[in-house]
Parts: structure tokens; sequence; C-alpha cells
């Protein structure tokens, strides 16, 4: 492989992690912000708000994702794409929601301030989303991995 072709490859492999922090940065904000407004002012347990301010943002990412952060992720079928991306998703969240859960129930901060546990929930899951929708979700299908 040529040095240009490695370039180029790194090129691309760090405009797509710019873009995915960028999208992922945005969902945080969805996410807590909408997990904050549940419990703060409409009273609702961390745990339901948490499942409800997760599926939202996990919307919103398979959109974005697929139209902007990667450039093969309009290859699939948007319906396969989705159903890829809503499994790869459960267990990511699976992951992240064990580690807000396990630091609420611990009580103090992490429970009068829950959205300090989605910070440290989501970076947890960020590593094995992230590969997941690089060499599989937004793949091409017909490609070869990289």
């Amino acid at each position: 492989m040529s040095p240009h072709y490695v370039f180029k490859a790194m090129a691309l492999l760090r405009q797509e992690l710019i873009r995915f922090g960028i999208v992922g940065s945005i969902a945080f904000l969805i996410d807590a912000s909408i997990l904050a407004t549940l419990v703060h002012w409409l009273n609702w347990s961390p745990f339901s708000s948490r499942v409800v301010s997760m599926g939202i943002a996990i919307l919103f990412t398979w959109r974005v994702h697929r139209h902007w952060t990667f450039a093969d992720g309009r290859i699939r079928p948007a319906l396969h794409q989705s159903v890829l991306h809503g499994t790869f998703q459960l267990i990511a969240v699976s992951m992240n929601y064990a580690v807000f859960s396990a630091l609420v129930l611990t009580g103090g901060v992490w429970c009068a301030y829950p959205a300090l546990a989605v910070v440290a929930g989501s970076l947890s899951a960020m590593v094995v989303s992230y590969l997941l929708s690089k060499r599989i979700t937004f793949a091409d299908p017909g490609g070869t991995p990289e």
C-alpha cells in the first residue's frame, strides 16, 4: 500500500472520529437534557427517564451518522441498517445503563444529579458503539474490512 493511501485513510478516519464525537456530544446533550427534564421537572424516576432519553438519543444518532458521519452510511438499505444500529446500540446502551444504574444506586451525588452518571455511562459505551458503527452498521456491505 502506498503512503498516499495510508495518509488518505488516516485523514478519513480522523474526519469520521471527529464527526462521531460531535454527533455523540449532541446525543449526550439530548440524553442528559431529557433525563434532567423528566427527573427534575416531571418527577419521573431516573431509571424510566433514562430509558426514554436514551431511546431518543439513539434515533438521533442513527439518522445523523447515516447522513453525515460515515461516508458509506447510505449504501445499506435504511431498514436493514436501522435494525443493525438498533441491535448494536442495545449492546452499548446495556453497558451505558449498567454503569449509570450502579452509580445512581450508590446514592449521594450520583442520585442527586443523575446527569453525572450519564457521563460515566456514555463514556463507557463509546468505544464499543464506534467500532460496531464503523465496522458493521455503516460499512459498505460489499466492501472489504479495513
